[in-house]
């Protein structure tokens, strides 16, 4: 099983990424999505220790020369933040989600889509999501998830707002 931690404010300033406890580097982009309805989409895509690019499913791929980095926030910064993680084998009924360390359930869909800008309009994350020449596209930070009430209804909520 392999596990991922996104630990945020909902600004991509304020965002570490973690596979198995390491804070990692490099990341260009993340899609997760998944799904009550059987969608099961992990991707990163990030710059390796030798400078190549790399597009891998999160939870079946190696993860060729992934950066590992140093901890970008202290403990006390921590506790401004909110922790989602995601455990799983690559199977969708092999997966736990969790809030704040709390496990989720009544999911009726989570996505989070995280993308870091063109060089000129990155900032405070390039220790994370490194900077890159000739890239054109816009940053992007979505994570939301959906779930499904005691009553059959469904409410939509930010993961990190």
């Amino acid at each position: 099983m392999r596990e991922i931690s996104i630990e945020s404010n909902g600004s991509l300033e304020k965002t570490a990424v973690y596979i198995n406890g390491e804070q990692v580097g490099g990341i260009h982009q993340i899609m997760l999505h998944i799904s009550e309805d059987g969608d099961f989409d992990t991707i990163i895509v990030y710059e390796g220790t030798d400078k190549q690019m790399y597009t891998k499913n999160i939870f079946t791929d190696y993860l060729d020369n992934i950066k590992k980095v140093p901890p970008t926030f202290t403990e006390e910064e921590a506790q401004f933040l909110r922790l989602l993680t995601i455990t799983s084998d690559g199977l969708l009924e092999n997966t736990m989600v969790y809030i704040n360390e709390e496990p989720q359930d009544g999911i009726v869909d989570l996505l989070v889509q995280i993308q870091r800008g063109s060089p000129a309009q990155s900032s405070g994350f390039t220790s994370i999501f490194k900077k890159q020449q000739g890239y054109g596209e816009q940053a992007i930070f979505r994570a939301e998830i959906r779930y499904r009430n005691p009553d059959e209804s469904i409410s939509t909520e930010l993961i990190f707002g």
